[in-house]
């Protein structure tokens, strides 16, 4: 797909890692799958990997963490 932010570039499947802060908490999933753009390097990462990092971060908040930091796994 044709990147949004620098519209020059094309997206390639490719690994990143996101940060997620709430409170007084900190969440770091190395590994997630992402399209990035070959031109600026912009990462687009699709719904139901957004919808899952959040989910797992919900659980990982509500258990009082305030550092994590994890590979992401894809649900089997």
């Amino acid at each position: 797909m044709k990147c949004m932010i620098c519209k020059h570039g094309e997206t390639k499947q490719g690994i990143t890692t996101v940060t997620l802060e709430k409170a007084s908490s900190t969440i770091v999933f190395k590994e997630v799958p992402a399209q990035i753009c070959d031109n600026c390097g912009e990462k687009y990462i699709d719904d139901s990997t957004t919808k899952e990092l959040l989910n797992k971060a919900r659980k990982i908040v509500k258990n009082g963490v305030e550092v994590d930091i994890r590979k992401y796994a894809i649900a089997a």
